[in-house]
């Protein structure tokens, strides 16, 4: 037997036993080791891990859905004993760590609920019978029951129901009043019906005495704590409304309708008042001031530009006072009132033509908050 083959056997003799005495070597051992791994980490919320041997170091791979699964994993990975090792214990084992830990998801953000404030309501019947509702209800299904009450009582005369659901009403009985001043409002010839959070107003024009009469009854008994009030003009009858406004808005939008394009008229550049139209609508608003307690009324007057500044400012002035004078004989407390005049400084039509001279001639009320 030459010396060379003599040489191979005694390398396979030492190969041997490196592989039988050795762990680095130990390539049974580290089959059996990646085994056991593999079946601690068996459970479902680690099918992430991967185990790959090398020697005596288990490699862990794979996507881990957070830190501290990877960290768990490695933990049970390093405890994980070998069950065939006699001399060297049963840990003889290194992991390491080649996780890819996903980034944590930032937690959605909420949105805020936006609740409407102030919470309003608005439905209109025209002179010829449309009508038009507007604003806010609670829910999906009170919303459906004003639509369908609302479409009982005016039938193909709704023509525009943009109301929508939100949080903010003040309470339960919302629809509820709603539903009490529909029927109300379809026996007028025209009005309004308001809500403005708790206070409840409608407005309007109709024939009969008797339904202005009822419609006064029902607003001084609203359920759950709503304020109601009534302003129902009956043709050449004396005003009689129900009910105090306590909506600064509603108060001015009172003052609005009322006047409308109705002028109040004076004698020729003087602060005369003239003309029993004149003298009708401030028996009105005279009536109206008294349902805005709460509220002071600011009374300004205005001049077209004809004739001297100084003269048209006084005379402005005058007019303002004259018109104060009148709703405090009828009624209205003249701590609530201030006169001011203008004069030509703020005109709202041209100067050059008589009908924009008309429109420039005029008096506004401001409805401000008392002091």
């Amino acid at each position: 037997m030459g010396k060379w083959l003599w040489g191979l056997i005694i390398l396979g003799i030492i190969s041997a036993l490196i592989t039988l005495l050795t762990p680095w070597g130990a390539s049974k051992h580290s089959v059996e080791m990646g085994d056991s791994i593999r079946a601690n980490l068996s459970a479902d919320k680690f099918n992430f891990a991967k185990v790959e041997m090398s020697g005596n170091v288990a490699t862990l791979s794979g996507d881990a859905p957070s830190k501290a699964l990877a960290d768990e994993a490695i933990s049970i990975a390093a405890k994980t004993e070998c069950k065939t090792c006699k001399k060297k214990g049963k840990i003889w084992h290194e992991v390491a760590s080649n996780f890819q830990v996903a980034k944590a998801k930032p937690a959605p953000v909420k949105q805020a609920v936006q609740v409407v404030s102030p919470y309003q309501f608005t439905a209109t019947k025209l002179d010829d019978g449309i009508v038009d509702m507007h604003g806010y209800v609670p829910s999906d299904d009170a919303r459906d029951r004003v639509v369908a009450e609302a479409q009982a009582l005016f039938g193909d005369k709704l023509r525009s129901t943009k109301i929508r659901v939100a949080p903010g009403a003040p309470n339960a009985n919302w629809t509820d009043v709603i539903g009490l001043h529909l029927p109300e409002l379809a026996s007028l010839d025209n009005g309004t019906f308001s809500l403005d959070d708790r206070q409840a107003l409608i407005k309007g024009l109709v024939s009969d005495a008797g339904i202005r009469d009822r419609i006064n009854a029902l607003v001084t008994g609203l359920p759950g704590g709503y304020i109601g009030a009534a302003n129902i003009a009956v043709p050449n009858a004396a005003a009689v409304n129900a009910g105090e406004v306590q909506s600064k808005a509603m108060c001015q939008a009172l003052f609005d309708d009322l006047k409308g394009q109705t002028r109040i008229n004076f004698a020729s550049a003087k602060a005369e008042i003239r003309g029993a139209q004149s003298f009708d609508l401030l028996n009105t608003l005279a009536s109206a001031a008294n349902q805005c307690q709460s509220f002071r009324v600011s009374i300004e007057g205005h001049t077209d530009n004809e004739g001297d500044d100084e003269y048209n400012q006084w005379l402005s002035e005058q007019r303002a006072q004259t018109v104060v004078a009148y709703l405090a004989d009828n009624g209205v407390e003249i701590s609530r009132m201030n006169a001011t005049g203008y004069g030509e400084t703020q005109p709202i039509a041209t100067n050059d033509t008589p009908e924009g001279r008309a429109a420039n001639r005029r008096i506004n009320f401001v409805v401000t908050q008392s002091e």
